[in-house]
């Protein structure tokens, strides 16, 4: 008899374990908000805050994930063992401060950016540019000044012969005040090897930190702050708004103990909604947007410097700088049939 009980306690929990998860191949913690791509290039949504992915139920096929501190990785369902996928955290390095100034007014922090936007499972648009940010030392607001940037569009022929462009996604800014300070401020960095989740709110939203004690970086993120499944509706002038998750991580470097501003590494946000305007002849649409930074370059300046660095114009061509992580396959190859 209990022999019978146990095995269908196991018939019980097999769908809950049949769930696949990705996990940092390092140290096994789960890995959150990786954007998941299916066979036909379609994204699916992000890996939850415990690394389970968003799959079609049974589906059986190629995924693709991509994370912004992980190399990305692209497997066959019927392969995966135990249900866990391991990945392979991406190094990537900051280049050291160089001083020049015994007193200069700006730290300098040269960032490449890019942005993608996902329009009903399929990607839309993409940008990326190349950004110089001015961070006073002292007082005063953080400038930004484009040195070059790219605008592609995914192109849809309508009925009427017309062309319809997608929307451009939005670029993620650096603020004086980060997330790693309100961190700070909340006492979640008191202890110097802090991991794992410091708060989680009855919505379902988190507070949580990764400490990389081989790799010497620290990673501190909110997931899901519109909490579960259902999100937030919001009217605006018979605008429908439909907040379902946002995401936001911040990266930093601590070879040189407690990281500041200038030891960051990369950081990105998630958005993911919905829009439905008024009248019949609009539909629906369910966007989701993918935001990243990489800092390429550290130096300080003075006033005078950045005052005649901001006119200059800025260029139409981006370079991507060595060492960023590649698009995955589906999203490269989505983005060079855009225009």
């Amino acid at each position: 008899m209990n022999r019978l009980l146990l095995l269908f306690l196991m018939f019980l929990v097999m769908p809950v374990n049949a769930q696949i998860r990705i996990v940092d191949g390092t140290d096994g913690c789960p890995v959150q908000a990786a954007s998941v791509f299916v066979d036909g290039g379609k994204c699916v949504g992000v890996s939850g805050t415990d690394g389970t992915l968003p799959l079609p139920k049974g589906y059986k096929g190629t995924v693709t994930v991509q994370h912004i501190n992980y190399t990305s990785h692209e497997f066959c369902t019927d392969t995966v063992s135990n249900n866990t996928v391991r990945l392979t955290p991406y190094t990537y390095a900051i280049p050291e401060v160089t001083a020049k100034y015994e007193r200069p007014d700006y730290l300098v922090i040269t960032a490449y950016e890019r942005s993608y936007m996902i329009t009903d499972s399929v990607p839309s648009s993409f940008s990326d540019a190349v950004f110089d940010y001015y961070i006073p030392l002292r007082h005063g607001r953080i400038r930004r000044k484009a040195l070059s940037t790219r605008n592609l569009h995914k192109i849809r022929q309508k009925e009427n012969g017309q062309s319809e462009y997608y929307t451009s996604p939005t670029m993620i800014k650096l603020k004086k005040r980060s997330l790693l300070d309100k961190f700070r401020d909340k006492g979640y960095l008191d202890d110097s090897i802090a991991n794992g989740i410091m708060k989680r709110s009855r919505n379902g939203s988190i507070q949580a930190i990764k400490s990389d004690m081989v790799a010497k970086t620290l990673t501190v993120y909110t997931d899901s702050a519109f909490g579960g499944s259902e999100g937030k509706s919001y009217n605006f002038f018979g605008m429908k708004f439909h907040f379902y998750s946002y995401k936001k991580s911040e990266t930093y470097d601590t070879r040189h103990g407690t990281p500041t501003l200038r030891n960051l590494v990369s950081m990105y946000e998630y958005l993911d909604m919905s829009l439905n305007l008024p009248g019949k002849k609009f539909k629906e649409v369910r966007g989701q947007t993918f935001e990243e930074l990489y800092v390429t370059g550290i130096r300080h300046c003075t006033k005078k410097e950045m005052k005649a660095a901001m006119k200059a114009e800025a260029q139409l061509t981006v370079t991507i700088p060595q060492g960023i992580p590649p698009l995955s396959a589906p999203l490269a190859e989505a983005v060079s049939r855009m225009k």
